[in-house]
């Protein structure tokens, strides 16, 4: 067991014994990767002067560097700037600390956040590190049977300005050297003396401050956060946290609920494309598929089921559902699975971008560069599993495999023939929504079926906030459009995608899957690990219009729209021959 002591504790050892078990993990690592270094050594890495003061104020997305290979990529000292560095806190899932002590500058305080496993004798909590200025945590996992801490974040302190970043980067050599991986940067200034603080912290140092909090921590670091001028933050945390979130408010916290909210806040709209890049894949459903692309439209996730009521009660239902369209009369439930009705069901517009075992071992590392990279052939292999949208993961630095994790998700204009279904479902809404009004007239002004359009009218203007209220359920329009219709989906001119990256991959473990809580009987979201990234709207270019007419032209929308995306794009469908990379021993 690896010596530690409580934080509350005092510390009498050193720190030998904590360094002793990550140097052996480092020098078995660098024997397995012997050809990696072999080929290391013919490139010659340039020397980097470092820069002085804040160089991303304004926020950036950029790919992390790997040798032999030129363009705007960062390396991790470049992120560190380590003359400036006072402080530093730290996560990620696993951590070459000899690795990282030698890219920090000696005698300052680090907090380091990582996974750990009760198996191994390690348990929850906070941590000092004899002798040193090192603070470990070990944050709660999911008691729900298996998930990991895999949230990628860094928190640097300088003099005048506090550093962010989140990434989908492990903090071990193999992450910064020899994967491709994705950061989050940005830079925000420390209040003047001049400034007064306000006590209300910004939205984004807020949800920094939340999820420190909730791996354990606090104060430290979350004492420093309320110093630092955090108005102009660009991007959106997209957190997840162990749990099981009952209620329709907790959903929306955490994983693809968060996802859902955040969407509908900056950019909702009907009609989304959704590519997902990931270095690990799970038991992918179309049942999850569906769950996940109502997220990534910003609508709920759930829905309401269809009510079967006798012709006695459906008048009074239909005045009740009028009155309160808020408040169903059934708790709503997650789309009900089955492998016959999920084999069936339609799959929505979503591709999975993932290697094949071809590319693995044409790449440059071949078995040593596919470390990162988590697929079991018994989860490709069941029935339910949807081979057919695989997309191969080719990087635009050749021969080099990503750990990187990408949303992609582009505003699409939808057939004519689904706008005349959209059309006739709304006129058909507006017909429902007057024969509900008439019916609560008759029933207020009694049975003489004296209700007549001036009545309707009438209420019509004394009700306008119910009818900004009133929706179908999707049960009533799936065999048209498989959408929810409701009337507050904007369409933003202007926005016109969105992106995200970090350190979710596209699994049920990260985003979280939607079930029904036995004890509460609330819809609830189960997410099993830790997680962290950052949602980015992608906003309309001059020349969109005429892309949009060019489809011929050879260059990648996405990345016109200054998102760095690490792979060749469109990406090809796997061939007849094509399996996925396995792990190795799945």
């Amino acid at each position: 067991m690896r010596n530690k002591i409580n934080i509350l504790g005092s510390p009498d050892n050193n720190c030998e014994d904590f360094l002793k078990e990550d140097k052996k993990n480092a020098k078995r690592r660098k024997k397995e990767h012997e050809n990696i270094s072999d080929n290391k050594s013919n490139i010659n890495t340039p020397v980097i002067i470092e820069k002085i003061g804040p160089q991303f104020l304004d926020g950036v997305t950029k790919l992390t560097y790997v040798p032999g290979y030129n363009g705007d990529y960062i390396r991790f000292d470049e992120i560190i700037q380590k003359n400036q560095l006072r402080s530093a806190f730290f996560c990620a899932m696993t951590i070459e600390f000899s690795w990282l002590l030698e890219n920090l500058p000696k005698d300052i305080s680090v907090i380091v956040a990582k996974h750990w496993d009760p198996e191994s004798g390690d348990s929850q909590g906070v941590f000092c590190i004899p002798n040193t200025k090192i603070l470990l945590v070990h944050p709660p996992m999911s008691s729900m049977g298996h998930g990991c801490f895999h949230a990628k974040l860094m928190i640097l302190i300088y003099d005048e300005w506090i550093r962010v970043v989140i990434s989908s980067a492990n903090l071990i050599s193999h992450d910064w050297e020899i994967s491709e991986n994705i950061v989050f940067i940005q830079d925000f200034p420390r209040y003047n003396e001049n400034n007064t603080i306000n006590n209300n912290i910004h939205l984004f140092a807020k949800e920094l401050r939340d999820y420190l909090l909730a791996m354990g921590l606090k104060s430290h670091i979350i004492n420093k956060l309320p110093l630092y001028d955090f108005s102009n933050a660009k991007a959106t945390i997209i957190p997840s946290i162990p749990g099981a979130y009952k209620g329709i408010e907790n959903v929306k916290k955490y994983g693809h609920g968060r996802l859902s909210q955040v969407v509908k806040n900056i950019c909702k709209y009907e009609y989304v494309e959704l590519e997902c890049q990931s270095s690990s894949l799970g038991s992918i459903t179309p049942e999850f598929l569906n769950e996940f692309y109502r997220s990534a439209k910003g609508l709920d996730p759930y829905i309401i089921p269809k009510q079967r009521k006798s012709k006695r009660d459906k008048e009074q239902f239909e005045e009740d559902e009028y009155l309160e369209p808020s408040q169903p009369s059934q708790p709503m439930q997650p789309l009900q699975s089955s492998p016959d009705s999920q084999q069936s069901r339609p799959l929505p517009p979503i591709t999975i971008v993932y290697p094949t075992n071809k590319t693995v071992l044409n790449s440059k590392y071949t078995f040593a560069g596919a470390g990162p990279l988590c697929f079991s052939k018994k989860c490709y292999e069941q029935l339910t599993f949807p081979k057919e949208i695989l997309r191969k993961c080719e990087s635009n630095r050749n021969g080099t495999l990503m750990h990187t994790k990408f949303l992609l998700a582009r505003f699409i204009r939808p057939p004519p023939d689904q706008l005349e279904q959209k059309r006739l479902l709304k006129q058909e809404q507006n017909r429902q929504i007057k024969i509900n009004k008439r019916k609560i007239i008759k029933n207020k002004y009694d049975s003489d079926e004296s209700a007549n359009d001036s009545d309707v009218v009438d209420v019509d203007c004394k009700n306008k906030i119910l009818d900004t209220q009133e929706t179908i359920t999707e049960e009533n329009i799936l065999e048209l459009s498989q959408d929810t219709v409701t009337d507050d989906v904007r369409e933003d001119n202007n926005t016109v995608g969105w992106y995200y990256c970090g350190s979710h991959n596209f699994t049920e473990s990260a985003w979280g899957k939607l079930n029904v809580s036995r004890d509460t009987k609330e819809i609830q979201l189960k997410i099993y690990n830790w997680e962290l990234g950052i949602f980015l709207p992608i906003t309309k270019l001059r020349d969109d219009d005429d892309k949009e007419n060019n489809k011929d032209e050879k260059r990648d929308w996405f990345s016109d729209h200054g998102v760095p995306v690490s792979y060749k794009r469109p990406p090809n469908p796997y061939e007849e021959n094509d399996i996925p990379w396995f792990s190795l021993g799945w």
